[in-house]
């Protein structure tokens, strides 16, 4: 492994060599086109981090980075990598100067989406184990140090990171029968999905939507009409991905700027911020979809119906997942999602909203 002084060198350089121009597209362009990533990561991840957080790929008449980066075949990697050397990048540039770098992206996949500090303790004990045991420092080593350094939670929201900025990943996938229960409760279509890209968007079919590089939780990026959301269940920032946007989402809709949204999200029972989504509609989904119910059917929960072409089954929904409902129109909610698990106080919640007594 390279010297922890040529590693910061290579990275003060990188940025040294991107801000001497910092509007100057074909010059971050030249830096990517001029590196290999074997031996230049954190080179390479600059100028993207550059590219993207000035919009520079607005020049080359793209309307996101995901794009820009499919049409720039000369690279030699695609959004995905792309979206990895972004992040870990991010990550590295806030080391200590004390700590060696990495000498590849790979060697710290694992990290992203960790609190900073976390990031570092597994780091600096990787590279301890390296150095007094000659082992190489390799991915694995990093794996096996953070399995045995941070609880599960941490370890299962690192996962959950990298498939959000995964486009193959199948978590990542809303599956088609959800989307199609939020286009029924939506009564058509969905206005906005501010966690996408333009690969999942051709599932979803949002009429805008926000990708990780655009952030959809940034202020000037406006939430309106009819909103869906499945976000990361990673950390932003310090705090759960989720909880960010479920606040977003109720503040959104508190103020009339969303009519209604809806949040497939990942169970999180027993975090403080999960309690905001017991107190609106919200529906459990089974793991396995129940057979629709049949056209004479009661309204009740989950059950098969009696059978014939009313009853065939639909889809396969993710394991431990909820689906929270905010705004006005919550009978259409438990009418459609009652279908696909358990909502809490069904009769209750579809009932009319009555005035309060004087």
């Amino acid at each position: 492994m390279a010297s922890n002084e040529n590693q910061l060198d290579v990275l003060l350089q990188a940025v040294e060599e991107v801000v001497e121009q910092p509007e100057d597209l074909e010059g971050c362009e030249k830096l990517i086109e001029g590196s290999s990533l074997k031996n230049n990561f954190l080179r390479i991840g600059q100028a993207l981090v550059t590219i993207n957080d000035r919009k520079l790929y607005k020049r080359a008449g793209s309307t996101s980075f995901t794009q820009y980066i499919e049409q720039k075949g000369d690279f030699g990697f695609g959004p995905r990598q792309a979206l990895r050397l972004l992040a870990a990048t991010r990550l590295v540039r806030n080391f200590p100067p004390t700590i060696a770098l990495p000498t590849s992206e790979r060697q710290v996949r694992a990290l992203v989406g960790l609190e900073q500090q976390q990031a570092i303790k597994v780091w600096v004990k990787a590279n301890l184990i390296a150095t007094e045991t000659g082992v190489p420092l390799t991915h694995r080593l990093v794996e096996a140090v953070l399995g045995k350094e941070l609880p599960a939670s941490y370890r299962q929201a690192t996962r959950d990171w990298q498939d959000y900025v995964s486009p193959d990943s199948d978590y990542y996938v809303t599956p088609p029968h959800i989307l199609a229960a939020v286009r029924r409760v939506f009564a058509g279509a969905i206005d906005l999905d501010p966690c996408s890209d333009p690969r999942a968007n051709e599932a979803v079919q949002a009429a805008r939507f926000f990708s990780a590089e655009e952030d959809g939780l940034a202020e000037e990026n406006k939430w309106s009409g009819k909103v869906f959301i499945n976000p990361p269940s990673g950390i932003l920032d310090g705090q759960p991905a989720q909880a960010r946007f479920l606040d977003r989402a109720l503040r959104e809709v508190g103020s009339g700027a969303a009519s209604e949204v809806l949040l497939l999200l990942k169970a999180a029972v027993g975090a403080s911020w999960f309690g905001r989504v017991l107190d609106q509609p919200h529906c459990w989904l089974a793991e396995q979809k129940a057979a629709k119910k049949g056209t004479a059917g009661g309204a009740g929960g989950g059950g098969a119906s009696g059978g014939g072409a009313a009853g065939a089954e639909v889809g396969k929904s993710p394991r431990g997942m909820v689906v929270v409902y905010l705004g006005r129109r919550v009978k259409e909610f438990c009418d459609q999602f009652s279908e696909l698990g358990h909502i809490p106080g069904l009769n209750g919640w579809k009932a009319p909203l009555k005035a309060p007594k004087e």
